[in-house]
């Protein structure tokens, strides 16, 4: 019996109820083509579906390496339904393709239904039950989602808990409140926006932000959750500076709190480039490098990274994360204390690799 615990005890809550549902998990550092990766079965869901455990340095003898927000992949098929459910962890969705309408009520609460296709972004209440459906009866829908399901899986560690729960968030959405999904959105300040529903993320107008380079870039808030929306773009031929380098050497620790920001990459064509934890560009410092197109996703890894577009258009890029400045306690930060390395002062080798790569594919360097 000591040595059954002993070994249940090898994994997470969250890691016994994935290998429960017979989930698929992949595991990698970057998804390259989110429209056509293979998903499986899963019943609970009613869809074919795979857990994105996306890192750098998988965890030995673990299912999960993400053990606090973590991404998947559902297909609904034509005509068909991802089935209706409530759960105490967050979930934002990007519509990859297809198109359809959801369903969302509170408890007691009555019922409404928004239409969404190719493009658009939503988020799901806390605990509020909701209903995908296909709108077509040929073509499938191919949803991606990301969510703090781990989270609340190993805090509580009761499957009954987590989708049973009978509490209704009223303060992030009002039983009574039928305009809750309406394509309308408040700005907030600048580079700041509060909205529930967004038709379209690539035809989202973004506010000027350079401090990472010529770029714009935007914040939403969503359904009163701590997980948010950031979409940022950056012109053809250009590069972001790097970023989110830092001082320690810890890849991955072993209890699996990985860093799962992850970028998908929405147009542009070109490469990051990415090194480990506390280690900076220069002689004797090889990055990897992960080549992306639109439809790739990647983690962006627990050391130093940077973006470039080595294309003719615009690269424009989406990422789910934890970020609501609402409950950080310091308001919004954004690109305080990431050990940003100017143009001016960053390794030759960098500008040296982006000119080669621009040149191979007639691309006009901008910067």
């Amino acid at each position: 019996m000591a040595d059954e615990r002993i070994e249940t005890w090898k994994l997470t809550p969250f890691e016994r109820w994935v290998r429960s549902e017979e989930l698929q998990v992949i595991t990698t550092h970057t998804v390259f083509d989110i429209y056509n990766e293979q998903l499986s079965p899963w019943a609970r869901a009613g869809v074919d579906a795979a857990l994105l455990d996306l890192t750098h340095y998988p965890v030995p003898d673990r299912t999960i390496t993400n053990n606090t927000g973590i991404r998947y992949l559902a297909q609904i098929p034509p005509g068909g339904t991802f089935n209706a459910e409530k759960h105490m962890y967050e979930e934002i969705f990007y519509v990859a393709k297809g198109r359809g309408a959801t369903t969302v009520w509170q408890e007691g609460g009555t019922k409404q239904t928004f239409e969404w296709h190719e493009d658009s972004v939503f988020a799901i209440p806390m605990n509020a039950w909701h209903e995908h459906y296909n709108a077509s009866g040929t073509d499938p829908v191919r949803l991606y989602a990301a969510t703090n399901m781990p989270t609340v899986f190993n805090l509580y560690d009761s499957e009954d808990f987590v989708f049973n729960c009978s509490t209704v968030f009223e303060d992030r959405m009002s039983p009574s409140d039928d305009s809750f999904f309406s394509a309308n959105a408040s700005r907030l300040g600048d580079r700041l926006m509060e909205a529930n529903f967004i038709p379209s993320v690539t035809a989202m107008a973004l506010d000027q932000w350079n401090y990472r380079g010529p770029s714009t870039n935007m914040h939403i808030l969503m359904a009163g959750g701590r997980i948010i929306c950031h979409l940022s773009e950056f012109p053809a031929g250009s590069y972001k500076k790097g970023h989110g380098f830092g001082t320690g050497d810890v890849e991955t620790p072993a209890s699996g709190q990985a860093n799962d920001t992850s970028y998908l990459f929405l147009s542009g064509d070109g490469y990051d480039l990415q090194w480990p934890p506390g280690s900076y560009p220069g002689p004797g410092v090889e990055p990897q490098r992960f080549d992306f197109k639109r439809g790739s996703l990647m983690s962006n890894g627990n050391g130093g990274h940077q973006h470039f577009n080595a294309s003719n258009e615009m690269a424009r890029y989406l990422v789910f994360r934890q970020g609501n400045p609402a409950f950080s306690g310091g308001g919004m930060k954004a690109g305080k204390g990431s050990n940003q390395i100017e143009y001016e002062d960053e390794d030759s080798s960098v500008r040296a690799m982006f000119d080669a790569v621009c040149a191979e594919r007639d691309v006009k360097v901008t910067l």
